[in-house]
Protein backbone atom coordinates (compact mmCIF):
# COMPACT_ATOMS: atom_id res chain seq x y z
CA UNK A 1 0.00 0.00 0.00
CA UNK A 2 1.24 3.03 -1.19
CA UNK A 3 2.02 6.11 1.44
CA UNK A 4 0.09 9.10 1.57
CA UNK A 5 1.81 12.34 0.46
CA UNK A 6 0.98 15.47 2.24
CA UNK A 7 0.28 16.58 6.19
CA UNK A 8 -2.17 16.31 9.05
CA UNK A 9 -0.37 18.41 10.81
CA UNK A 10 -0.99 19.23 14.30
CA UNK A 11 -5.13 19.77 15.82
CA UNK A 12 -5.97 23.32 15.34
CA UNK A 13 -2.89 24.93 14.12
CA UNK A 14 -1.97 22.92 11.45
CA UNK A 15 -5.99 23.12 10.16
CA UNK A 16 -5.76 24.24 6.88
CA UNK A 17 -9.86 24.89 6.60
CA UNK A 18 -9.15 28.65 6.03
CA UNK A 19 -7.34 27.68 2.87
CA UNK A 20 -9.38 25.33 1.59
CA UNK A 21 -12.74 26.93 1.27
CA UNK A 22 -11.06 30.21 0.16
CA UNK A 23 -10.68 28.54 -3.58
CA UNK A 24 -11.15 24.78 -3.10
CA UNK A 25 -10.36 24.28 -6.35
CA UNK A 26 -6.28 25.91 -6.18
CA UNK A 27 -6.08 24.45 -2.71
CA UNK A 28 -6.41 20.87 -4.30
CA UNK A 29 -5.03 21.59 -7.42
CA UNK A 30 -1.82 22.77 -5.73
CA UNK A 31 -1.54 19.87 -3.80
CA UNK A 32 -2.24 17.20 -6.67
CA UNK A 33 0.44 19.17 -8.94
CA UNK A 34 3.14 19.42 -5.37
CA UNK A 35 2.74 15.69 -5.01
CA UNK A 36 1.83 14.24 -8.65
CA UNK A 37 -0.91 12.30 -6.99
CA UNK A 38 -4.59 12.96 -7.19
CA UNK A 39 -5.00 11.06 -3.23
CA UNK A 40 -3.81 13.53 -1.04
CA UNK A 41 -4.33 14.21 2.93
CA UNK A 42 -4.53 17.38 5.01
CA UNK A 43 -5.97 18.49 7.70
CA UNK A 44 -9.21 20.09 7.47
CA UNK A 45 -12.39 20.92 9.95
CA UNK A 46 -10.02 19.97 12.58
CA UNK A 47 -9.79 16.61 11.25
CA UNK A 48 -6.86 14.46 9.72
CA UNK A 49 -8.59 14.45 5.76
CA UNK A 50 -7.90 12.63 2.50
CA UNK A 51 -8.75 14.12 -0.84
CA UNK A 52 -9.55 12.08 -3.45
CA UNK A 53 -9.70 13.70 -6.64
CA UNK A 54 -9.19 10.59 -9.37
CA UNK A 55 -12.26 9.06 -10.84
CA UNK A 56 -11.72 5.74 -10.16
CA UNK A 57 -10.53 6.50 -6.49
CA UNK A 58 -13.87 8.46 -6.35
CA UNK A 59 -16.13 5.53 -7.74
CA UNK A 60 -14.27 3.23 -4.66
CA UNK A 61 -15.29 5.15 -2.28
CA UNK A 62 -18.89 5.67 -3.37
CA UNK A 63 -19.79 1.91 -4.55
CA UNK A 64 -17.47 -1.42 -3.72
CA UNK A 65 -16.37 0.79 -0.55
CA UNK A 66 -18.74 2.69 0.89
CA UNK A 67 -19.68 0.26 3.61
CA UNK A 68 -16.37 1.32 4.89
CA UNK A 69 -17.63 5.08 5.70
CA UNK A 70 -20.47 6.60 7.35
CA UNK A 71 -21.59 10.05 5.70
CA UNK A 72 -19.30 13.25 6.95
CA UNK A 73 -21.98 15.77 7.24
CA UNK A 74 -23.75 15.45 10.97
CA UNK A 75 -20.95 17.01 13.04
CA UNK A 76 -22.04 20.78 11.26
CA UNK A 77 -25.62 20.21 9.41
CA UNK A 78 -27.25 18.15 12.07
CA UNK A 79 -28.46 21.40 14.26
CA UNK A 80 -29.46 22.67 10.54
CA UNK A 81 -31.83 19.72 9.23
CA UNK A 82 -32.75 17.64 12.19
CA UNK A 83 -33.16 13.48 11.71
CA UNK A 84 -32.78 12.99 8.53
CA UNK A 85 -31.67 10.38 5.56
CA UNK A 86 -28.14 12.57 5.73
CA UNK A 87 -27.19 11.73 9.11
CA UNK A 88 -28.25 8.25 9.10
CA UNK A 89 -26.31 5.25 9.30
CA UNK A 90 -26.32 2.29 7.23
CA UNK A 91 -28.90 0.34 8.14
CA UNK A 92 -30.89 3.24 9.05
CA UNK A 93 -30.63 4.87 6.10
CA UNK A 94 -31.83 1.20 3.96
CA UNK A 95 -35.12 2.16 6.10
CA UNK A 96 -35.66 5.57 5.24
CA UNK A 97 -34.55 4.91 1.35
CA UNK A 98 -36.98 2.38 1.65
CA UNK A 99 -39.77 4.51 2.39
CA UNK A 100 -38.80 7.46 0.00
CA UNK A 101 -38.15 4.89 -2.48
CA UNK A 102 -41.47 4.99 -4.14
CA UNK A 103 -41.91 9.29 -4.09
CA UNK A 104 -38.59 9.51 -6.00
CA UNK A 105 -38.51 6.82 -8.81
CA UNK A 106 -40.24 5.56 -11.90
CA UNK A 107 -43.69 6.62 -13.01
CA UNK A 108 -43.90 7.93 -9.63
CA UNK A 109 -42.22 11.35 -10.60
CA UNK A 110 -44.78 11.73 -13.56
CA UNK A 111 -47.62 13.52 -11.50
CA UNK A 112 -45.30 16.72 -11.23
CA UNK A 113 -45.26 17.18 -14.81
CA UNK A 114 -48.35 19.19 -15.30
CA UNK A 115 -46.91 21.32 -12.50
CA UNK A 116 -43.73 21.86 -14.09
CA UNK A 117 -45.20 23.01 -17.21
CA UNK A 118 -47.53 25.67 -15.21
CA UNK A 119 -44.31 27.21 -13.31
CA UNK A 120 -42.46 27.34 -17.10
CA UNK A 121 -45.13 29.06 -18.47
CA UNK A 122 -45.19 31.16 -15.40
CA UNK A 123 -41.54 31.68 -15.46
CA UNK A 124 -40.29 31.68 -18.74
CA UNK A 125 -42.99 33.28 -21.00
CA UNK A 126 -41.25 36.50 -21.05
CA UNK A 127 -37.53 36.11 -21.43
CA UNK A 128 -37.19 37.52 -24.58
CA UNK A 129 -38.08 40.82 -23.14
CA UNK A 130 -35.09 42.51 -25.34
CA UNK A 131 -33.20 42.92 -22.62
CA UNK A 132 -30.22 40.90 -21.07
CA UNK A 133 -31.27 38.72 -17.80
CA UNK A 134 -29.13 37.58 -14.83
CA UNK A 135 -30.09 33.81 -15.38
CA UNK A 136 -29.02 32.25 -12.49
CA UNK A 137 -31.17 34.41 -10.60
CA UNK A 138 -33.92 33.88 -12.81
CA UNK A 139 -33.66 29.84 -12.29
CA UNK A 140 -33.24 30.35 -8.74
CA UNK A 141 -37.12 31.79 -8.38
CA UNK A 142 -38.38 29.18 -10.91
CA UNK A 143 -36.37 26.27 -8.87
CA UNK A 144 -37.90 27.65 -5.54
CA UNK A 145 -41.21 27.87 -6.64
CA UNK A 146 -41.21 24.11 -7.96
CA UNK A 147 -39.68 23.03 -4.76
CA UNK A 148 -42.54 24.81 -2.45
CA UNK A 149 -45.08 23.63 -5.10
CA UNK A 150 -44.27 20.13 -4.80
CA UNK A 151 -42.99 19.40 -1.72
CA UNK A 152 -45.76 21.86 0.15
CA UNK A 153 -48.32 21.30 -1.83
CA UNK A 154 -48.40 24.88 -2.15
CA UNK A 155 -50.24 26.78 -5.40
CA UNK A 156 -47.89 29.88 -6.42
CA UNK A 157 -50.45 32.50 -7.68
CA UNK A 158 -53.28 32.10 -4.88
CA UNK A 159 -50.44 31.92 -2.19
CA UNK A 160 -47.69 34.64 -2.80
CA UNK A 161 -47.31 35.48 0.93
CA UNK A 162 -46.59 32.09 2.36
CA UNK A 163 -44.35 31.57 -0.77
CA UNK A 164 -42.09 34.80 0.23
CA UNK A 165 -42.47 34.06 3.70
CA UNK A 166 -40.89 30.14 2.83
CA UNK A 167 -38.68 31.57 0.59
CA UNK A 168 -36.88 34.14 3.11
CA UNK A 169 -36.92 31.51 5.88
CA UNK A 170 -34.90 29.23 3.75
CA UNK A 171 -32.28 31.60 2.50
CA UNK A 172 -31.79 32.55 6.25
CA UNK A 173 -31.85 28.83 7.22
CA UNK A 174 -29.42 28.27 3.97
CA UNK A 175 -26.86 30.64 5.09
CA UNK A 176 -26.31 28.98 8.81
CA UNK A 177 -24.23 26.21 6.66
CA UNK A 178 -21.97 28.63 5.78
CA UNK A 179 -22.00 30.31 9.13
CA UNK A 180 -19.74 29.75 12.59
CA UNK A 181 -21.67 27.29 14.10
CA UNK A 182 -22.21 29.83 17.14
CA UNK A 183 -25.70 30.45 18.53
CA UNK A 184 -25.57 33.63 20.15
CA UNK A 185 -28.27 36.78 20.59
CA UNK A 186 -27.89 40.00 22.14
CA UNK A 187 -30.17 43.14 21.88
CA UNK A 188 -30.34 44.37 18.24
CA UNK A 189 -28.04 41.39 16.84
CA UNK A 190 -27.60 37.70 16.24
CA UNK A 191 -25.50 35.46 14.73
CA UNK A 192 -26.06 33.85 11.14
CA UNK A 193 -25.71 30.18 13.03
CA UNK A 194 -28.81 31.88 15.46
CA UNK A 195 -30.58 33.45 12.96
CA UNK A 196 -30.53 30.27 10.68
CA UNK A 197 -31.71 28.29 13.38
CA UNK A 198 -34.26 30.02 14.17
CA UNK A 199 -35.44 30.19 10.24
CA UNK A 200 -35.30 25.96 10.85
CA UNK A 201 -38.44 26.31 13.57
CA UNK A 202 -40.37 28.32 11.77
CA UNK A 203 -39.84 25.99 8.67
CA UNK A 204 -40.95 23.22 10.53
CA UNK A 205 -43.92 25.04 12.51
CA UNK A 206 -45.04 25.42 8.50
CA UNK A 207 -44.38 21.96 7.92
CA UNK A 208 -46.59 20.48 10.48
CA UNK A 209 -49.27 22.61 9.83
CA UNK A 210 -48.97 21.82 5.77
CA UNK A 211 -49.25 18.18 7.05
CA UNK A 212 -52.39 18.55 9.38
CA UNK A 213 -53.99 19.97 6.02
CA UNK A 214 -53.06 17.59 3.45
CA UNK A 215 -55.70 16.19 0.90
CA UNK A 216 -55.82 12.84 -0.66
CA UNK A 217 -52.85 12.76 -3.46
CA UNK A 218 -51.04 15.62 -2.54
CA UNK A 219 -47.14 15.27 -1.64
CA UNK A 220 -47.41 15.70 1.90
CA UNK A 221 -50.27 13.08 2.21
CA UNK A 222 -48.17 10.25 0.41
CA UNK A 223 -45.40 11.70 2.62
CA UNK A 224 -47.33 11.02 5.59
CA UNK A 225 -48.57 7.52 4.96
CA UNK A 226 -45.28 6.37 3.16
CA UNK A 227 -43.94 4.84 6.39
CA UNK A 228 -41.86 6.87 8.52
CA UNK A 229 -42.25 6.21 12.51
CA UNK A 230 -44.02 9.35 13.32
CA UNK A 231 -44.55 12.80 11.91
CA UNK A 232 -41.76 14.31 13.53
CA UNK A 233 -39.34 12.26 11.18
CA UNK A 234 -41.41 12.75 8.22
CA UNK A 235 -41.18 16.42 8.70
CA UNK A 236 -37.51 16.73 9.50
CA UNK A 237 -37.56 14.96 5.60
CA UNK A 238 -39.62 17.55 4.58
CA UNK A 239 -37.43 19.97 5.84
CA UNK A 240 -34.47 18.97 3.94
CA UNK A 241 -36.73 18.93 0.16
CA UNK A 242 -37.71 22.31 1.07
CA UNK A 243 -34.68 24.11 1.66
CA UNK A 244 -32.32 25.82 -0.46
CA UNK A 245 -30.47 22.97 -1.00
CA UNK A 246 -32.76 21.77 -4.47
CA UNK A 247 -33.01 24.85 -5.45
CA UNK A 248 -29.51 26.26 -5.64
CA UNK A 249 -28.82 23.21 -7.01
CA UNK A 250 -30.94 22.71 -9.90
CA UNK A 251 -30.38 26.75 -11.14
CA UNK A 252 -26.57 25.97 -10.66
CA UNK A 253 -27.17 23.14 -13.69
CA UNK A 254 -29.35 24.86 -15.55
CA UNK A 255 -27.41 28.15 -15.30
CA UNK A 256 -24.11 26.20 -16.73
CA UNK A 257 -26.41 24.42 -19.64
CA UNK A 258 -27.41 27.98 -20.41
CA UNK A 259 -23.45 28.96 -20.71
CA UNK A 260 -22.51 25.77 -22.33
CA UNK A 261 -24.86 25.95 -24.98
CA UNK A 262 -24.01 29.70 -25.89
CA UNK A 263 -20.43 28.67 -26.41
CA UNK A 264 -18.78 27.60 -29.54
CA UNK A 265 -20.64 25.38 -31.93
CA UNK A 266 -24.01 26.69 -30.02
CA UNK A 267 -26.35 25.91 -33.13
CA UNK A 268 -25.07 22.37 -34.23
CA UNK A 269 -25.44 21.36 -29.88
CA UNK A 270 -28.86 22.76 -29.90
CA UNK A 271 -30.05 21.89 -33.34
CA UNK A 272 -29.47 17.88 -32.20
CA UNK A 273 -30.31 18.49 -28.66
CA UNK A 274 -33.64 19.40 -30.38
CA UNK A 275 -33.65 16.47 -32.93
CA UNK A 276 -33.02 13.76 -30.60
CA UNK A 277 -33.61 13.23 -26.92
CA UNK A 278 -30.66 10.70 -26.36
CA UNK A 279 -28.25 13.88 -27.80
CA UNK A 280 -29.98 15.95 -25.15
CA UNK A 281 -29.07 13.24 -22.32
CA UNK A 282 -25.50 13.61 -23.30
CA UNK A 283 -25.75 16.95 -22.81
CA UNK A 284 -26.56 16.96 -20.01
CA UNK A 285 -24.24 14.46 -18.77
CA UNK A 286 -21.65 16.66 -20.09
CA UNK A 287 -23.21 19.72 -18.16
CA UNK A 288 -23.13 17.72 -14.46
CA UNK A 289 -19.66 16.54 -15.42
CA UNK A 290 -17.79 19.73 -16.00
CA UNK A 291 -20.11 22.29 -13.98
CA UNK A 292 -21.23 19.66 -10.75
CA UNK A 293 -23.54 21.35 -8.50
CA UNK A 294 -21.62 20.91 -5.51
CA UNK A 295 -17.45 20.70 -5.37
CA UNK A 296 -17.81 16.71 -3.66
CA UNK A 297 -18.60 15.25 -0.30
CA UNK A 298 -17.73 14.12 2.81
CA UNK A 299 -17.45 10.80 4.58
CA UNK A 300 -16.19 9.58 8.07
CA UNK A 301 -13.90 5.93 8.13
CA UNK A 302 -15.40 3.85 10.09
CA UNK A 303 -12.55 1.31 9.51
CA UNK A 304 -9.35 0.74 7.80
CA UNK A 305 -9.84 1.17 4.28
CA UNK A 306 -8.11 1.32 1.02
CA UNK A 307 -8.90 3.38 -1.91
CA UNK A 308 -7.11 3.75 -4.99
CA UNK A 309 -3.87 1.78 -3.39
CA UNK A 310 -4.03 3.83 -0.04
CA UNK A 311 -4.80 3.40 3.21
CA UNK A 312 -7.69 5.74 4.79
CA UNK A 313 -7.24 4.73 8.80
CA UNK A 314 -10.47 4.47 10.80
CA UNK A 315 -11.76 8.23 11.91
CA UNK A 316 -9.95 10.10 9.05
CA UNK A 317 -12.55 11.78 6.64
CA UNK A 318 -12.40 11.36 3.20
CA UNK A 319 -13.38 13.89 1.01
CA UNK A 320 -14.30 13.53 -2.84
CA UNK A 321 -13.60 16.25 -5.06
CA UNK A 322 -15.86 16.02 -7.82
CA UNK A 323 -15.03 18.42 -10.08
CA UNK A 324 -11.67 17.17 -10.36
CA UNK A 325 -12.57 13.32 -10.76
CA UNK A 326 -14.29 14.34 -13.50
CA UNK A 327 -12.21 15.86 -15.23
CA UNK A 328 -9.65 13.12 -14.72
CA UNK A 329 -8.29 12.42 -18.53
CA UNK A 330 -7.42 8.64 -17.23
CA UNK A 331 -11.14 8.35 -17.74
CA UNK A 332 -12.39 11.42 -19.94
CA UNK A 333 -10.22 11.96 -22.38
CA UNK A 334 -9.81 16.17 -23.69
CA UNK A 335 -11.60 16.71 -19.84
CA UNK A 336 -12.11 19.74 -19.95
CA UNK A 337 -14.04 20.18 -23.60
CA UNK A 338 -17.48 20.13 -23.88
CA UNK A 339 -18.55 17.05 -26.11
CA UNK A 340 -21.86 15.40 -25.27
CA UNK A 341 -21.13 12.96 -27.77
CA UNK A 342 -18.63 11.00 -25.55
CA UNK A 343 -21.23 9.73 -24.06
CA UNK A 344 -21.92 7.46 -27.05
CA UNK A 345 -18.74 6.98 -27.60
CA UNK A 346 -15.41 6.78 -25.71
CA UNK A 347 -17.63 7.19 -22.24
CA UNK A 348 -20.46 5.37 -23.20
CA UNK A 349 -21.36 3.03 -19.75
CA UNK A 350 -18.91 5.55 -17.46
CA UNK A 351 -22.15 7.09 -15.96
CA UNK A 352 -20.80 5.50 -12.64
CA UNK A 353 -18.03 7.77 -12.64
CA UNK A 354 -20.25 11.14 -12.11
CA UNK A 355 -20.54 11.77 -8.69
CA UNK A 356 -22.96 15.04 -9.30
CA UNK A 357 -25.57 13.68 -6.85
CA UNK A 358 -23.35 11.08 -5.07
CA UNK A 359 -23.52 7.64 -5.69
CA UNK A 360 -23.52 4.09 -4.58
CA UNK A 361 -25.91 3.31 -2.09
CA UNK A 362 -25.87 6.53 -0.67
CA UNK A 363 -26.78 8.45 -3.79
CA UNK A 364 -29.28 11.19 -4.06
CA UNK A 365 -32.78 9.87 -3.78
CA UNK A 366 -34.29 12.83 -5.68
CA UNK A 367 -31.93 11.56 -8.63
CA UNK A 368 -34.60 10.95 -11.13
CA UNK A 369 -36.58 13.56 -10.04
CA UNK A 370 -33.74 16.16 -10.71
CA UNK A 371 -33.15 14.40 -14.00
CA UNK A 372 -36.70 13.92 -15.37
CA UNK A 373 -37.20 17.91 -14.42
CA UNK A 374 -33.83 19.36 -16.12
CA UNK A 375 -34.54 17.29 -19.43
CA UNK A 376 -37.94 19.08 -19.69
CA UNK A 377 -36.87 22.31 -18.69
CA UNK A 378 -34.17 22.04 -21.06
CA UNK A 379 -36.44 20.86 -23.80
CA UNK A 380 -38.69 23.77 -22.94
CA UNK A 381 -36.24 26.32 -23.68
CA UNK A 382 -34.69 25.00 -26.80
CA UNK A 383 -37.92 24.18 -27.95
CA UNK A 384 -39.42 28.22 -27.60
CA UNK A 385 -35.87 29.62 -27.59
CA UNK A 386 -32.52 30.56 -28.41
CA UNK A 387 -30.06 32.55 -26.77
CA UNK A 388 -26.81 33.98 -26.13
CA UNK A 389 -24.33 35.16 -23.43
CA UNK A 390 -22.39 38.92 -24.29
CA UNK A 391 -18.88 39.10 -24.15
CA UNK A 392 -16.56 40.23 -21.79
CA UNK A 393 -18.84 39.15 -18.76
CA UNK A 394 -16.83 37.33 -15.72
CA UNK A 395 -17.64 33.22 -16.48
CA UNK A 396 -15.13 32.37 -13.45
CA UNK A 397 -17.28 30.10 -10.58
CA UNK A 398 -17.38 29.97 -7.18
CA UNK A 399 -17.86 26.78 -5.76
CA UNK A 400 -19.01 26.90 -1.81
CA UNK A 401 -21.77 26.42 -1.19
CA UNK A 402 -23.35 26.09 -4.63
CA UNK A 403 -21.19 26.33 -7.82
CA UNK A 404 -22.22 29.05 -9.69
CA UNK A 405 -20.30 31.67 -11.56
CA UNK A 406 -19.20 34.47 -9.52
CA UNK A 407 -20.85 37.00 -11.22
CA UNK A 408 -24.27 37.14 -12.52
CA UNK A 409 -24.48 35.95 -15.97
CA UNK A 410 -26.53 38.05 -18.11
CA UNK A 411 -27.92 36.32 -20.80
CA UNK A 412 -30.40 37.80 -24.19
CA UNK A 413 -33.21 35.49 -25.27
CA UNK A 414 -34.74 35.70 -28.42
CA UNK A 415 -38.37 34.16 -28.92
CA UNK A 416 -38.11 31.19 -31.92
CA UNK A 417 -40.81 31.45 -34.71
CA UNK A 418 -43.60 28.84 -35.01
CA UNK A 419 -42.23 27.02 -37.40
CA UNK A 420 -38.76 26.50 -35.66
CA UNK A 421 -40.67 25.58 -32.46
CA UNK A 422 -41.28 21.85 -31.72
CA UNK A 423 -42.51 20.11 -28.31
CA UNK A 424 -41.39 16.77 -29.93
CA UNK A 425 -38.47 15.16 -30.08
CA UNK A 426 -37.75 13.03 -33.73
CA UNK A 427 -35.51 10.87 -34.99
CA UNK A 428 -32.86 11.67 -37.26
CA UNK A 429 -30.35 9.77 -39.87
CA UNK A 430 -27.57 12.23 -38.28
CA UNK A 431 -23.62 10.09 -38.18
CA UNK A 432 -22.84 12.35 -35.69
CA UNK A 433 -25.55 10.98 -33.57
CA UNK A 434 -26.49 7.69 -34.11
CA UNK A 435 -23.29 6.39 -36.14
Amino acid sequence: MAHLKGHIGYPIIGDKSVEFYKDPIEFVNKRVNEFDEKIFQSRVLNTPTVFIASAEGVRQLLYEKSHNFEMGYRAFMYNLYGDNLLFSGHDEAHRIRSVLHHLFSGESVQQWDSLLEKLMNRNFDRLDSGCALPMYKVFKRFCTELSISIFLDVDIESSLELVQETTDLATTHWHGIISVPFSLKVPYWSSGFKKAIEAKNSLFEIICKRLVQTVDGDFLQQIKSAGFKDMTEAAHHVLLFISALVPKAMASLLTSFTILMAEKDYITHCEKACRDEQYLQYVLLEVQRLWPPFLGGRRLASQDCEIGGFKIPKGYAAAYITYSAQRDPKIFPDPDEFRPERWRTCNAGNENYLSCFGGGPRDCVGSSLMNRMLKTVCKYLLNHYSWLVPNGQDLTHKWLPVSRPKQQVMVVYELKSDLEQSSEFTEVDDPDIHS
